[in-house]
């Protein structure tokens, strides 16, 4: 059974030209229409100061303060601009069994590192010997399972001692459709 997690993180998209354009001149990236990544420094957490509530509702180890178990409690708890901001539900280590979430639309697989600070597939600029630009989907995104699990395996072989790519690990992402009544 997959354990789903939420997060609310910033958007990147072609209506911010200049991080834009720049971020696809380093990745490659040329036919995406969105990055949807859990890289921190890509599409930065929303919720950067927690309050008490905060830790009833989130995960307290490995680092990842910035998940929670509940998506209601996260978009009561933080206004959201969906031209700056997503929600997006999360399954680590994925095995093709999951059922998205209600409310939400599956954007593909993400590669995180072992600290979970940096995705090894969005924010590591092109490694050829792993993928290429063609492998992303329209969201950077690597859009089978298989696929994302085979990327992952010839990361980790080409750098076993490297945090970033030895450690490396498969998560699916899916983003919230916000319903008609949502600004």
């Amino acid at each position: 059974m997959s354990r789903w997690l939420f997060t609310l993180r910033g958007r990147l998209t072609p209506s911010m030209a200049d991080r834009w354009n720049g971020y696809r001149r380093f990745s490659g990236f040329d036919d995406i229409t969105e990055l949807v990544t859990l890289d921190s420094m890509m599409c930065p957490d929303v919720i950067t100061d927690l309050c008490d509530d905060d830790w009833q509702h989130n995960i307290h180890e490995d680092f990842r303060t910035g998940l929670f178990r509940d998506a209601d409690y996260l978009l009561h708890r933080q206004p959201l601009d969906p031209s700056l901001h997503q929600l997006i539900a999360t399954c680590e280590r994925p095995d093709g069994s999951e059922s998205i979430p209600h409310g939400f639309a599956f954007c593909g697989y993400d590669i995180m590192d072992s600290y979970f600070g940096n995705s090894t597939l969005t924010n590591c600029g092109p490694i050829p010997e792993a993928f290429t630009p063609r492998d992303v989907n329209r969201y950077g995104l690597v859009e089978k399972l298989d696929a994302a699990l085979k990327i992952r395996d010839t990361m980790r072989r080409l750098q076993p001692d490297d945090p970033h790519l030895g450690e490396c690990d498969v998560w699916l992402l899916a983003q919230h459709l916000p319903r008609s009544d949502e600004p």
